[in-house]
């Protein structure tokens, strides 16, 4: 099969970890790397939709500054969920222009999860914004989208880093992974905020472990695992991250 498209980027899930996505970006941008095709779940399809729309690494980071947990995490009475998602969906209909797939400047491949089925499902055509948030509904925390009569869930629950959805289309491939897994061991504490983000790191890890192997070039640090994926307090050493990458250093600029 002809690779069509130059250089794809699989944006992984991971809640406000996501600010490391832009600072990643930002750095390849710089450096001459121009994706023309992206894929994304959860909070990465965000990030992929944003640049797929055409928007800068600013009009990005600007649009992050709109999304403020306090903002959108409006709890639901009677609570069959945590979070309304009907905050977050205006947020993304102001910002994205595109309402299609088809309307976007370059390719993208959203991924969510299907509950009928228990599998995954790799949107790339029609409604935009559905698919989004279908990629971004982390179980149980938001409502699962209906889309033709199908519900779905996070993307992340079967394929949190979307390398696959574009390996045969691009000649390269760069796999963004939020949840790397720390070489060391932790410390237990007991706490239900510990065993619950190490469960998801585990989880993310396991399920992105085939991806990964695919991608040309895995980028990721193990310092973002003292993140959380709700930590907004640290949203610029995070951006930071992903601009000083390591797996960055190896690239050499191009003309």
């Amino acid at each position: 099969m002809r690779k069509k498209y130059k250089l794809g980027i699989a944006f992984g899930g991971g809640g406000a970890r996501g600010y490391y996505h832009g600072g990643v970006l930002k750095r390849l941008l710089e450096l001459g790397y121009r994706p023309d095709m992206v894929s994304g779940t959860s909070v990465g399809s965000i990030i992929a939709a944003m640049y797929a729309q055409g928007l800068s690494i600013e009009e990005m980071l600007e649009a992050f500054r709109e999304l403020n947990l306090k903002d959108f995490l409006e709890p639901r009475l009677p609570k069959e969920f945590l979070v309304d998602s009907k905050p977050v969906r205006k947020i993304l209909e102001q910002t994205l222009k595109a309402k299609t797939f088809e309307e976007l400047k370059i390719p993208l491949k959203v991924v969510a999860t299907c509950l009928e089925t228990a599998k995954e499902v790799v949107f790339d055509s029609g409604p935009l914004i559905d698919a989004i948030l279908a990629s971004c509904s982390i179980p149980v925390v938001f409502p699962p989208v209906k889309i033709n009569g199908k519900h779905y869930v996070d993307g992340g629950v079967i394929r949190n880093v979307p390398v696959l959805p574009i390996r045969e289309e691009c000649k390269k491939v760069f796999a963004l992974n939020l949840f790397p897994e720390p070489e060391r061991d932790t410390k237990y504490t007991g706490s239900m905020k510990y065993i619950a983000e190490r469960c998801v790191t585990m989880l993310f890890n396991a399920n992105a472990s085939y991806d990964m192997d695919l991608a040309d070039l895995v980028i990721e640090d193990e310092e973002m695992a003292v993140y959380n994926a709700y930590d907004l307090k640290h949203k610029e050493e995070m951006f930071d991250l992903g601009y000083n990458a390591r797996a960055l250093r190896s690239l050499d600029k191009l003309t």
